[in-house]
């Protein structure tokens, strides 16, 4: 529910979205493609979205990382706690509004 509600979401706040199956997948996509924001769901298969985190800024260190359900991760990333509210999602999207693409994991 919550990767339709956030791509829907982001779609209307006129971002492009991408979706992946997995951490590692996404972080396939950000070697591939330009982004300028990627949002991590914990509960992610795979990878673990921690691990994701630190490699995609590692390689992107100007992308801006949003994880679902964790709790504060640290300086570079921003984290939205669970249960993940669209509303909060959404206040944060709109904070970012102007970075143009968005890659949801």
């Amino acid at each position: 529910m919550l990767n339709k509600g956030l791509y829907g979401m982001l779609r209307d706040e006129g971002c492009a979205v991408d979706i992946s199956d997995s951490p590692a997948q996404a972080v396939q996509q950000i070697m591939k493609n330009t982004y300028k924001a990627v949002i991590i769901d914990s509960h992610a298969f795979g990878m673990p979205a921690e691990d994701a985190a630190r490699v995609i800024k590692t390689v992107m260190p100007d992308i801006r990382v949003i994880l679902v359900g964790f709790p504060d991760y640290g300086a570079d990333a921003m984290s939205i706690r669970v249960p993940a509210d669209l509303e909060a999602v959404r206040s944060v999207v709109h904070d970012l509004h102007q970075i143009g693409a968005i890659s949801y994991i």
